[in-house]
């Protein structure tokens, strides 16, 4: 591996193997990776050829790529889940009247997919996006209702004159986080709930996050999920993982219980289960999808196979001269 730096973009390149476990393989003497950070340059860079490959590409850019003539942009299924997790170690989100008014019936998960995505995303109340296999769908258990909001809110005593109030953490890393943050604003503001938006280094946002676990609601896309096993990790009091707060002893016995089952049809319906319960008492706050693209040059990248957000392999993968 070998670095640059300059003013606009970061270098690294990575180095054929001669080694490699598969003989002939890779086709590629070398990738070099490039880190820029406005996402203008990037689609920029990739129409003029001074780039070959975008692994992520930025929301606001995947219409003008996919105008573009001589780029292709792929996708695949829905496996991304964009959160809005609620600490459930402060209040008022200890109690699941709180979490149901706030990340239940108070989010309008339709207009968000509408306007932060462009219409590419879709309404999601599961923990698991409707793409990883046993997903089921509860979106009917939270249809927007700011009365019903408001109702749950006057029971826990916060009212026009004591309204609620609580920061958004949101991240520079992704520009659509800051959309999804000022549409979640102003839908609180119509059920008398008072939010700001903390926008906030990436770093500093995994450290408020994992660490010290000091934020209020945190927006976020989430990691790529193949099964419901891969987010428990998260519902387990006390453990590493542990981002909310959980402290759900049900919850954690329909896991064990999900670890100690064999049966394919028996463990697809304790996964029923268990993303019935986490909506019930919204311990996982999902808003919509994330829809997850990248973008090559047409011309010039051959063989390259789209793994979602979970693998990047170049193997396989050459350019044409």
């Amino acid at each position: 591996m070998t670095d640059y730096i300059s003013d606009f973009y970061m270098d690294k390149a990575l180095v054929k193997n001669p080694h490699y476990f598969k003989p002939g393989l890779p086709y590629l003497d070398a990738l070099e990776f490039r880190i820029m950070k406005d996402p203008l340059t990037v689609t920029t860079a990739l129409r003029t050829g001074e780039i070959d490959l975008i692994a992520r590409v930025p929301m606001q850019q995947v219409a003008l790529l996919e105008r573009s003539a001589g780029i292709t942009v792929v996708t695949g299924p829905a496996m991304i889940p964009t959160v809005a997790l609620l600490n459930l170690r402060v209040k008022p989100f200890d109690d699941v009247r709180a979490r149901r008014a706030v990340g239940g019936y108070g989010l309008d998960r339709a207009e968000i997919a509408r306007v932060a995505f462009q219409g590419r995303a879709q309404p999601l109340v599961s923990v698991l996006p409707p793409g990883v296999p046993d997903a089921i769908d509860v979106n009917e258990m939270y249809p927007y209702k700011p009365d019903e909001a408001r109702r749950l809110l006057n029971e826990l005593g916060y009212d026009a004159k004591h309204p609620l109030q609580f920061t958004i953490l949101i991240s520079n890393l992704d520009a659509t986080m800051a959309d999804i943050a000022a549409l979640i604003k102003n839908q609180m503001a119509k059920i008398g709930v008072e939010a700001k938006i903390n926008l906030m280094d990436d770093t500093a946002v995994v450290d408020r996050l994992l660490v010290k676990h000091d934020f209020d609601m945190l927006v976020s896309f989430f990691a790529n999920l193949v099964d419901i096993n891969q987010r428990s990790v998260s519902f387990f009091k006390g453990r590493q993982s542990d981002y909310m707060g959980m402290d759900d002893p049900q919850l954690e016995a329909m896991v064990l219980q999900w670890r100690r089952t064999l049966e394919p049809e028996q463990r697809k319906a304790i996964s029923a289960d268990i993303q019935r319960r986490l909506a019930d008492q919204l311990e996982w706050v999902n808003v919509t999808t994330y829809p997850f693209f990248q973008a090559y040059r047409t011309a010039a990248v051959q063989n390259f196979l789209f793994y979602n957000h979970a693998l990047l392999l170049f193997d396989t993968t050459w350019l044409a001269k």
